[in-house]
């Protein structure tokens, strides 16, 4: 059976736009591989070079998560930075 038969008997549909695709292992593996895109049926997939978001967490090529902490840091100081404009109503 093919993902597209699979995916129809189960009433989903494959969205070419917000396919990603991201190759994981390690330095020297991933400087053997020469693929640069996935060919499906409908449309051409290029292989992401940096991370991938896939709920709600980046995934980088070599799994170390930097892009998910940068990204996560960056909204944890943007919320503590909010707080700033209602700390006059907070008690101690």
């Amino acid at each position: 059976m093919q993902i597209r038969d699979w995916m129809a008997s189960n009433h989903l549909k494959l969205n070419e736009d917000k396919i990603q695709v991201i190759w994981l292992g390690t330095c020297q593996q991933l400087n053997k591989v020469t693929a640069h895109g996935l060919t499906l049926p409908n449309t051409t997939v290029q292989l992401s070079t940096n991370s991938c978001g896939y709920f709600g967490i980046l995934l980088d090529s070599q799994l170390t998560m930097a892009d998910h902490v940068e990204a996560l840091c960056r909204s944890c100081f943007f919320q503590l930075y909010q707080l700033r404009s209602i700390k006059q109503s907070l008690t101690r």
